[in-house]
């Protein structure tokens, strides 16, 4: 371990150099975001590197007791993330440096991918803006799904925007092969997930149940919420278990939204976020196509 380190982290001028298979690189002091898994700092490379967008990496920082699991989740997102590459919507990991066992500290395990903005739920902005930015969601999905994975952790946070206006996915830490056997063991009374977006059968941790209509029923939640500005099962709630409580015995309000006239964009996020995975959209594609016949009855400002 030690020889590793020494090779991956070297100090140059009383600043580290971090190097990985591909690039050397410094680190900013200060990260610019964190998550359950690490922490993303800006990085300045050695030389010109080439690159025509910022560059940001992201560093497994986690002192709990369950650091190996967590550990595992960090690499399953770099694997998930080469295994979607090509994507249009997913990070490309550019460059990383993933020992196998547990690292010992914040140094060891990083992984290079380029920066973007957090997503920001807007309501200022019209229906059919919105439209525009659900069908870029759903059609990421769709590719996530027919690589036979599921993200199993859409929310606004894991949700990051483009100078160009792109939209792609981050934390692809508990996302799964569709089919394989799970990482939660067998019996335990919850799943990992994020309390307020994941379907019911993810946090009760059915696990012959859990499939691509986990992700159909986070992106409605997540559309739910930049809509009206409500997250339907947080709304009012005091603890996390109120927000599963709710999650699995209320009906979203039907809010009228200016422009759907027959409430036909209403009625896609009802079903998409159905208690029951049978009464959701089976697929991302069928919920696109819902979609794309609900947007003929939109009136446009």
């Amino acid at each position: 371990m030690k020889r590793i380190l020494k090779e991956s982290v070297q100090k140059m001028n009383g600043r580290k150099k971090y190097k990985g298979e591909l690039y050397s690189f410094f680190r900013s002091e200060r990260n610019i975001g964190s998550g359950g898994n690490g922490a993303v700092y800006d990085v300045e490379f050695e030389g010109d590197e080439g690159f025509e967008f910022p560059i940001v990496a992201k560093f497994f920082e986690y002192g709990g007791v369950d650091k190996e699991k967590r550990y595992n989740r960090f690499k399953n997102e770099i694997i998930a993330l080469n295994a979607l590459k090509g994507i249009e919507g997913i990070m490309e990991v550019i460059d990383k440096q993933c020992p196998h066992v547990v690292p010992q500290t914040k140094d060891e395990a990083w992984y290079l991918m380029p920066k973007a903005k957090p997503y920001k739920l807007n309501r200022k902005r019209n229906i059919y803006s919105k439209i525009l930015e659900m069908l870029q969601l759903a059609r990421i999905i769709q590719s996530i799904h027919e690589r036979d994975k599921a993200h199993r952790d859409i929310k606004p946070e894991n949700i990051i925007r483009a100078d160009d206006g792109r939209i792609f996915f981050l934390d692809f830490g508990i996302a799964r092969i569709l089919g394989a056997d799970s990482l939660t063991r067998t019996g335990a009374m919850m799943g990992p997930h994020t309390p307020g977006y994941a379907a019911p059968e993810q946090f009760n941790n059915l696990k012959k149940e859990i499939d691509s209509r986990a992700d159909i029923f986070s992106l409605g939640v997540v559309t739910y919420e930049c809509i009206t500005g409500k997250n339907p099962f947080r709304e009012g709630s005091i603890n996390a278990l109120e927000v599963l409580q709710k999650t699995e015995t209320i009906t979203p309000v039907q809010y009228s939204i200016k422009g759907d006239t027959q409430s036909q964009f209403m009625a896609l996020l009802g079903a998409m976020m159905g208690k029951y995975p049978s009464r959701r959209p089976r697929t991302a594609k069928q919920a696109i196509d819902w979609l794309k016949v609900a947007k003929k009855t939109f009136v446009y400002e």
